[in-house]
């Protein structure tokens, strides 16, 4: 078997592995850092303290609403009670009374607001609720059908590495390091095939020759353009 038939087969390889070490890349990067459930966390958590502050902020307004009352209801007990005589005495319970009256009013129409503004931060943090499950539960899915690839790939990059192996020894020293080299140089291909009398990445066309050469397998011909050692099946 020629050289430049088993520098093909190795490309072949190559190139698949580099195409699964990509894909395994990306699936890793997936399954540690998935930013939708991160973003549906973050609004959770925003979603519940909002919720929490609303929640307290009706009850601090509840508070007060019950403490005015109490007080009213002893102002108007003092004065309906009879021991007060003093007229001005009376008058300023009155004036006291009117004056808590009107703020309880003025309350409670801010606790009416807080219960409006807390219903609504209550149907957010129902909505992020619900979001989060959905988002979980869609990356739970989703990681399944990612962890079950990344075995098969994982099965296939073993299977191609042996077969690299079986390549590998079929090939001298030099030829191994000359291929290296020009994997580094090329971007991943060294070696490529004859398409339409030329080179299939560059399009450069090949010579009667060297197409001779390529075709007896003397010899390793490498296209006069891009550097490439070509290969025609």
């Amino acid at each position: 078997m020629s050289e430049s038939l088993n520098l093909f087969r190795l490309q072949k390889l190559d190139s698949k592995i580099d195409q699964i070490t990509n894909r395994l890349e990306v699936i890793d990067d997936t399954l540690n850092d998935n930013q939708k459930v991160i973003t549906a966390k973050k609004q959770h958590e925003k979603a519940q303290v909002n919720e929490k502050e609303k929640r307290i902020l009706l009850r601090q307004i509840e508070d007060k609403v019950e403490a005015q009352r109490i007080k009213r209801k002893k102002t108007q007990t003092a004065l309906f009670s009879g021991n007060v005589k003093n007229p001005k005495e009376l008058q300023d319970l009155q004036m006291e009374s009117e004056s808590l009256k009107r703020y309880i009013a003025q309350l409670e129409d801010e606790q009416l607001e807080a219960m409006i503004i807390l219903e609504a931060a209550e149907e957010d943090l129902k909505n992020a609720e619900q979001n989060l499950k959905k988002v979980k539960g869609a990356s739970i899915e989703e990681n399944a059908v990612l962890v079950g690839e990344k075995s098969s790939l994982e099965e296939e990059y073993q299977k191609l590495q042996r077969e690299r192996d079986a390549v590998l020894q079929a090939l001298s020293p030099e030829t191994k390091t000359l291929y290296n080299q020009l994997r580094q140089k090329k971007r991943g291909t060294a070696v490529t095939t004859v398409s339409d009398g030329g080179c299939s990445v560059c399009g450069q066309s090949i010579t009667p020759g060297d197409l001779q050469s390529i075709r007896s397998s003397s010899t390793l011909v490498f296209c006069s353009s891009c550097g490439r050692i070509l290969y025609e099946g």
